[in-house]
Order: structure tokens, then C-alpha cells, then sequence
């Protein structure tokens, strides 16, 4: 959905033409993530006989409170005004999310070499050894698939967090509020699961998937060096050099390029794979592969 045109206000001492209501309802009912109190509005043009108990009211205050930053929301909508522009803007940015599609596969799945690693290395001043552990432990040393995609692990707690929990109940294969092994599938069929979610939130989607032989969450596109996670996925898709970038930026952007120099393996994971690395034994794992490495 694109932006929407109001002829008058709608709202509160709205003059709230029944054309104009449903734009704004409908419009309301695209952007429901931005509202985690409010469920889906019934389109029907109307207010009813006391507009300040309408559920549509109450769906435009709390959009200028949690978007405009109101912070005495008036219920109400002028033509142009400042709610309805931010309207306008959100739904732009969500029409350009659900045009994005995830590439085929890749063109070019050739390894990475030894010039690759050695020239890593160098960049982040640590041992080569130091880079081919941690592609190891992400990925079992696996960039691509079979097919051609690059390694993905969808994550459903953390979509569930982006999109204010609102899938949980229908949608609990690919959104849950609390981690869920259960959940992984594995393989080619964890892009199902990503697809699905997609067709909920796209982007909030791809944020919420880890990616290639780094296994980079979505979420980390900026810190991977990358405007957006949409330019970051399709980088995903070209090469395993590219993706061996992406790692680089974001080493450096986190700071961790020090942890892989001295070989700190537990402030390295933290640091790379979250306060619970632990629970995975992600650093005894990366000393692990370090050693094997090291050693030839």
C-alpha cells in the first residue's frame, strides 16, 4: 500500500467522511506492528456515536504517541498534517519492503582462499588460524547450500521481539516469544521459514536470520557495513569473499578484532555471538578449531 489521500480530518472533531475513515483505518490496519496494543481495526468508515471509544481513535493516538512522539496525542488527522505524513512515510518504506525478493542463488560459490584469509588476517592484525576458526564454528566451514543460497539459520524469538509478538499465536512455527530449539529445521527448509515470515514482515524477517559462513545476524546489517538489511542479504547471495567482508566490518565495528589478536575466545564470543555463548560452549568450540588450524 502506498500513501493514502484524505480529503478532510478523521479523528477526534474530525469531520470524518466515511471515505476518508476507511483510508485511515485500512492504513492503520498495514502498520499494526507499530501498534502492539491494537488489533486489526474493522474497516466500515465509521467512528460510531462516540468517537472517543472508537478503537480507530484510540489506533491514531497511539500511533502519534509511539511514532509521532506526541506526547499528548489529539485523535485527530489533518490532510498533510503531521500524523497524516507519517502515515504516508511508513507505509512508503513498507510498500518498498514487500517488493524485495530473496535472489535464486549464487553465481559464484567458489571457496575462499588462502590469499583471502591471509589478507583478513592482515586487515584485522590477528592469525589466519584465528579466522578460519571462527568460519568453522559458525558454519561447519559451509558458506552456500547445496542449492546455490547461502547458509541461513532463521531465528523465531527474535522476530517474535521485532514484530511485538503480535505472530506468536498464529503463526508459532516462525515467531515465538522464548527460544524454541524445536523450532529449527535445518538446512534448505529454514528459508520455508524465513519465506513465511516474510510474508508477515519482510524485513523484520531477514533481520531475524543469521547469514552465510559468518553466520552475521540481519539485524547486525550496519555494523556489517551495509544501509540496509535488504542491500546486506543480497551481498550475502554474490560471493563467500563478500561475505568474508561483511565479517571484517563487522569485527571492527564491534571492537572484537583485539579478542581474535590475543585470542580472548570467551570475550570474542560475547562479544560475536551474545551474553549466552556459553551455553553453546562457542569459545571452548573456537579454541578448539584454533588449535586444529594453528597446528598446520
Amino acid at each position: 500500500m502506498s500513501a493514502i489521500r484524505i480529503t478532510q480530518s478523521v479523528g477526534l472533531s474530525g469531520v470524518n467522511n466515511p471515505a476518508d475513515v476507511k483510508a485511515i483505518q485500512t492504513a492503520l490496519n498495514k502498520l499494526l506492528k507499530l501498534l502492539p496494543s491494537i488489533n486489526a481495526l474493522v474497516v466500515d468508515g465509521r467512528l460510531g456515536s462516540r468517537p472517543e471509544n472508537s478503537k480507530t481513535v484510540a489506533a491514531i493516538k497511539q500511533f502519534q504517541s509511539k511514532v509521532v512522539g506526541m506526547v499528548r496525542p489529539d485523535g485527530k488527522i489533518d490532510p498533510n498534517g503531521r500524523t497524516h505524513k507519517n502515515i504516508n512515510d511508513k507505509l512508503i518504506i513498507k510498500s518498498h519492503q514487500l517488493r524485495f525478493k530473496l535472489p535464486l542463488a549464487s553465481s559464484n560459490v567458489q571457496e575462499l582462499t588462502e590469499s583471502d584469509f591471509l589478507s583478513v588476517a592482515k586487515a584485522l592484525n590477528c592469525k589466519v588460524a584465528a579466522i578460519k576458526a571462527v568460519a568453522e564454528v559458525e558454519s561447519s566451514g559451509d558458506a552456500f547450500l547445496p542449492n546455490g543460497k547461502p547458509k541461513i539459520l532463521y531465528e523465531a524469538h527474535i522476530f517474535s521481539r521485532f514484530t511485538n509478538h503480535q505472530y506468536d499465536s498464529s503463526h508459532p512455527s516462525v515467531s515465538s516469544r522464548s527460544w524454541n530449539r524445536s523450532l529449527y529445521v535445518g538446512g534448505a527448509l529454514e528459508y520455508k521459514r524465513l519465506e513465511k515470515a516474510m510474508e508477515l514482515d519482510a524485513t523484520e524477517a531477514l533481520k531475524s536470520t543469521s547469514w552465510g559462513r559468518f553466520q552475521i545476524m540481519g539485524f547486525n546489517f550496519r555494523a556489517a557495513g551495509f544501509a540496509s538489511v535488504e542491500a546486506f542479504v543480497k551481498t550475502m547471495f554474490t560471493s563467500q569473499r563478500k561475505q568474508l567482508d561483511a565479517f571484517v566490518n563487522f569485527v571492527k565495528s564491534k571492537g572484537l578484532e583485539e579478542y581474535l589478536r590475543t585470542l580472548n575466545w570467551a570475550a570474542f564470543a560475547q562479544g560475536y555471538n551474545g551474553s549466552q555463548y556459553a551455553q553453546n560452549n562457542y569459545d571452548i568450540k573456537l579454541k578448539k578449531a584454533f588449535d586444529k588450524y594453528d597446528k598446520k
